[in-house]
């Protein structure tokens, strides 16, 4: 059998087509510590995450961040409206190792909220 690598899985056409937002927080901005050699929150806002419903896979969920000072639809918005589908662009999915599981994360350039 021949030696499968993560390169080789094409995550992103696995996700759903069918896309509702359901809400929007803000990433907090972490920066090294020297001193601590820690990763540390800085006060700052990095970007926003927008968690997603994808319909066409059961309504699984998956949060996706995008940098930006401003937030693209605000909360108070998505509450407004009944359904907001939206789209990314060019989405990435990076896995990684946390507590011996491989666990997924998300992040785009964009989103666009569709009519």
């Amino acid at each position: 059998m021949p030696e499968m690598k993560m390169k080789d899985f094409d995550l992103v056409n696995q996700l759903g087509k069918d896309l509702q937002l359901v809400e929007v927080t803000p990433k907090i901005k972490y920066e090294m510590n020297e001193r601590t050699g820690r990763n540390e929150r800085t006060g700052e806002i990095d970007g926003y995450t927008y968690e997603v419903l994808m319909k066409d896979k059961r309504y699984k969920s998956i949060r996706v961040t995008v940098l930006g000072e401003k937030p693209i639809i605000t909360q108070s918005e998505i509450d407004k409206i009944e359904e907001v589908k939206v789209q990314f662009e060019n989405l990435v999915v990076n896995p990684y190792v946390s507590n011996k599981f491989i666990a997924l994360s998300f992040k785009a350039d964009n989103m666009k909220v569709l009519k």
